[in-house]
């Protein structure tokens, strides 16, 4: 997988001595470790977002379930393709 070459900002984050002493252990790159954390948290936060957006959909009664079913598997390839990407 090629790496993409983005732009990096510095800020400063408070954690607990315990947790960044395991961090330490861990990883000799802080802001490496950090970055991967939040890119799961985020892809976590969004595949939550989605199953919670099928659970809507699959509580629907009447009008068109057709068309909800059409909406659904797009939103899904999207979600799908923006976690993969």
């Amino acid at each position: 997988m090629l790496a993409r070459m983005m732009a990096t900002r510095s800020i400063s984050v408070s954690l607990e001595e315990a947790l960044l002493a395991d961090l330490d252990a861990h990883s000799a790159n802080r802001s490496a470790a950090v970055s991967e954390a939040i890119s799961l948290w985020l892809r976590h936060r969004r595949l939550a977002a989605l199953q919670q957006a099928y659970a809507d959909l699959s509580r629907l009664q009447g009008g068109d379930l057709n068309q909800a079913h059409s909406d659904a598997l797009e939103m899904g390839a999207a979600a799908l393709g923006e976690l993969n990407g």
